[in-house]
This record gives structure tokens, sequence and C-alpha cells, in this order.
């Protein structure tokens, strides 16, 4: 029978040829018709795969230059705030260094200048002139203690050469049997290891050790009597005397040139009763027959240790009262390590005039500044003004005494 589908192509002929066999031959099937897509449908069914790719390459091209304008903005701010950075840190270094050329430089030039003009004009007045503040010399009856003892420093050094240091007569201890009175106080420098120094001195007061006592407990006035300091607060105060005291001290390093240290203090006291515990205490000399050398060399090899105060000054068997005070770690301040003990104590055995009484006071400090500042540059400069301060304190006991009426100081 005729088949009613037309092939079509090869297919076509070979259906053909099947038809005008014999009956016969018919048993085997006819071969199989395949149908091949036109070129216009294989082309339409790959476009929905074209359009995908297109639009994810359009995606892909958009996230890319969005990503590359927000990584060009990141980048410019971060060159923006680092440019606004440098500038403010340059115009900050160029307000250091101009302070530091008009504290260094132009305020002491003028005030040389200015001390010049005027010692010029004394010397063609006729009138003396206090080299150090250029004004006329005041009388100690009526100037602060502090502004009397200034006078006296200008009018002869405080510290001589080499006084203190190896190889002078200073003593290695303060004993009951020695008396210095009439006296300038005696200083002792010995150098301890790494960038430290231990500095020792003492003085010998007409005057009760309550009296002394009272100057050095009176931490809110300190400044008005101890010459160094500049600045003093009292941060808090604790009912068995202990307190936490801020200080700022200062000291003529060179002329024009002014070291300025602060500290922050926790103080502590200890009476008769109650004595300083030895291994608080670097003592390793328990007389006086130990020669400076040696003391010098074990000092030397003695580290500084928070907590372990120098060894006072004072060797005395008699009843005394100390003060230590040591620097609050982890406190704003300019010396990595600074502990100091003071000592005082009553001199029987001394020979006051009209039978007074008479004190020791003492005081034994280590320091180690802060970075790169030497402290051989500043040490003798420190043992100066402890000097200082211990006659600006004698001469606050002495005048307290004879204002009191009781005792007259000596002459």
């Amino acid at each position: 029978s005729p088949v009613s589908r037309r092939p079509i192509g090869r297919n076509r002929m070979m259906a053909t040829e099947w038809l005008t066999m014999a009956d016969g031959n018919r048993s085997t099937p006819p071969p199989p018709i395949h149908r091949f897509p036109s070129p216009s449908s294989r082309s339409s069914s790959f476009l929905p795969l074209l359009l995908l790719v297109a639009v994810a390459m359009t995606m892909l091209s958009c996230t890319t230059t969005t990503n590359s304008m927000v990584a060009g903005g990141i980048q410019r701010s971060a060159v923006q705030r680092s440019a606004r950075g440098s500038r403010v840190r340059t115009e900050a270094f160029r307000d250091r260094v101009r302070e530091k050329m008009r504290e260094r430089v132009i305020r002491p030039v003028a005030r040389r200048m200015g001390q010049l003009g005027t010692r010029l004009n004394g010397w063609w007045t006729g009138e003396d002139l206090d080299v150090a503040h250029g004004h006329a010399p005041v009388s100690s009856n009526s100037a602060p203690h502090g502004e009397a003892i200034l006078l006296e420093r200008v009018q002869k050094p405080v510290l001589m050469p080499g006084e203190g240091e190896a190889g002078s007569n200073s003593p290695v201890v303060l004993v009951d049997d020695v008396c210095m009175i009439p006296g300038d106080p005696i200083v002792r420098i010995e150098k301890a290891p790494g960038n430290g120094v231990r500095i020792f001195t003492g003085i010998d007061i007409i005057a009760p050790m309550d009296e002394v006592w009272k100057i050095l407990t009176d931490y809110e006035n300190l400044h008005k009597i101890v010459p160094s300091l500049v600045e003093n607060r009292v941060l808090k105060r604790a009912s068995d005397g202990s307190a936490r005291i801020e200080q700022v001290g200062s000291a003529d390093v060179v002329p024009g040139m002014k070291f300025k240290a602060k500290m922050t203090l926790d103080v502590n006291l200890y009476l008769e009763n109650n004595p300083i515990p030895d291994h608080q205490i670097a003592n390793y000399i328990h007389d006086d027959k130990m020669s400076s050398p040696e003391a010098r060399d074990i000092g030397e090899k003695t580290g500084l240790r928070r907590g372990v105060f120098p060894r006072p000054y004072a060797l005395t068997s008699l009843p005394h009262r100390d003060i230590t005070m040591k620097d609050v770690k982890g406190a704003p301040g300019d010396f990595e390590h600074y502990q100091g003990v003071w000592r005082v104590q009553p001199l029987p055995g001394c020979a006051v005039p009209d039978g007074q009484d008479a004190a020791r006071l003492t005081y034994a400090v280590e320091i180690q500044p802060k970075g790169l500042l030497p402290v051989r540059l500043i040490e003798k400069r420190i043992a100066a003004d402890l000097k200082i301060n211990l006659m600006a304190i004698r001469e606050a006991a002495e005048e307290k005494v004879a204002a009191d009426g009781t005792l007259a100081p000596a002459a």
C-alpha cells in the first residue's frame, strides 16, 4: 500500500526503492527517516544561551567597574587622609621646633641681654647687683626662705669641682659622733649600674627633730620652702601620714637651658617604733669602717630595684624617723626610676651653744632618667640643688624656732 508520508532528501530515494520491491521482499522494515533541524531552528535554540552569556558578561563588567570605582575612592580617601595627617604632623613638628628655639635660644638670649643691660646700668650708677636675677640684693630677713638661699647660691658655688665624687673626702656614712655645726651640707655621689646614680646629702640643724619633721610632712607647702620645686600638688593623703604627691622640679643644666622633671611619688612614714623593714633597704654598709673606694665599688655593682631603697646616709643607733619616696609605676614622669629616703634624728652629743637642741637631716636618692638623657649630664646639678634644698629647710626650721621665742638660732 502507498505510504502516506513523503520522505525528503536521501531517505526519499531509499523509500521509493523499497516501495518498488516485491511483496515477498518487504519483510525487512524500511530504513528510519531522519529529520535534521534546519539552520534557522539551530540558531534559535542557541539564542537563550547567548543572551544569558551576554547578561552575565554585562553584570561582570558592571561589578568590576563598581569595584574599581569603590577601590579608587577608598584609595583616594586614604591618600587624602595620609596627606592631611602628614600636614598636621609637619605643622606640629614645626610648632615644637619653634617653641624649643624660643625656649632654649631666643628667651635665654633676651634674658641675658636684659641682665647685661641691667648690669651695665648698675655699673654706671655704682649699684651692687645680683648677677643671677638682675636686681639689687635683698636681705635674708625680708626675703622668703627659698629666695634667701638662692641669693646665697649666687654669692658662692654650692658644689665645688669634684665634690662628692670618687677621690673626694666625702664620708661613706654620717655617724653620731660627727657634728657638722656650723657647716654646709655634705654630699656624696656614687655611680649605679646602667644609666643610674645614687646621691647622698646631709646637714645638721640647730632645731628640735620635731620642727624639722613638721616641715617635711607639710606636703601642701613644700614648694614654699624647697627652691627647686616649681609645682607641688597633693593628690591624696591618708590618716597615717602617707600621701601621693605630684611634683615638678627644675634645674639649670647649662646656662640658658633648664632641666624640668615631673614625678608622681608615693610617700610613706616610718616612726621610731616602726622602722623601715630590712629587706626594703640596700644596706650593705653596717659601720663606718668600710673605705670609700670599697663602698663605691659595691654600690656600682648593686642594681636599682623598685621597693628597695638606697641606704640612709645617717648610720645611727638613736631614735629616728624616716620618710620614703617612690615614683608611681605607670604614672607620667621623666624618671625611669626615682626613690629616696629622708632621715631625721636628734644629735644630743653635738656641742650646740646655749644647750639648744640639734637634729640631723639626711637624704639618699637613686635616679635613672628616661630615654637617652645621660645621668652624668644632670647628676651634679641635682646634687647641687639637693644641697640648696637642705640649706633652705635648715633656714626655715631655725627661723621657726627663733620666731617661737623658745630657742635662739646660733649666729
